[in-house]
């Protein structure tokens, strides 16, 4: 499983949301194509929901699935179907 670590889209330490929206713009989401993702965004730093509903909007579009949380804790967020992995491998 691949970690994503929402403290990349941060800009000293909280969430600018102009900049968070351009470096979610600039970041290579292929590179995550039919990976299972780990958001990860516990912790100390607060992260607003939105945030998190941004990145899943784009995950949703690559990834194979998509968790929240950390290496102990997590919960499915999205997974694609059978039938969507079997096209995609097609």
């Amino acid at each position: 499983m691949q970690i994503l670590d929402m403290t990349g889209f941060m800009e000293g330490g909280i969430v600018v949301e102009s900049a968070f929206f351009e470096k979610v713009k600039e970041f290579d989401w292929e590179s995550l194509r039919d990976k299972r993702i780990m958001v990860k965004g516990c912790g100390t730093t607060i992260i607003p929901p939105w945030a998190f509903m941004v990145v899943t909007s784009r995950l949703t579009g690559v990834a194979k699935s998509v968790r929240y949380g950390n290496e102990h804790s997590s919960i499915p967020i999205f997974r694609k179907s059978r039938r969507e992995a079997v096209n995609v491998e097609k």
